[in-house]
């Protein structure tokens, strides 16, 4: 394999952290990147990155983030299987209703969003 010119401004760094090999080493292993893909896809879609914010301020029922979004029931419905799928949001059962929430990894995600504000 031929050498490859590395820039000097990066060589020092490079060859500190075991070249490529050793970047290899310390990249998150497929099932974690797996993992963060899922949840990239789950919030790369504006209603659902609005409806985990919105149950980041309060615990709702389908019914209410329908009324919120405008939405239909069946595409709600699909937007929070998503959600729930990627691990963001949970719901429990409170007789006829079911009410969901934000699990941690979905208050965090809600959290880094929010640090990631644009310069205006």
């Amino acid at each position: 394999m031929d050498e490859i010119e590395i820039p000097d401004s990066i060589r020092c760094k490079f060859e500190e952290k075991g070249g490529i090999d050793g970047i290899i080493e310390l990249l998150p292993d497929d099932q974690r990147i797996e993992y963060i893909t899922l949840i990239a896809r789950a919030i790369s879609d504006p209603v659902r990155l609005k409806v985990l914010f919105a149950l980041c301020l309060q615990p709702m029922c389908v019914c209410l983030l329908v009324a919120m979004t405008g939405y239909a029931y069946s595409k709600m419905s699909y937007h929070l299987s998503l959600l729930k799928d990627s691990g963001l949001i949970c719901s429990r059962q409170e007789g006829n209703y079911l009410i969901y929430y934000p699990t941690d990894p979905g208050r965090k995600v809600v959290g880094l969003v929010e640090i990631a504000k644009f310069n205006e």
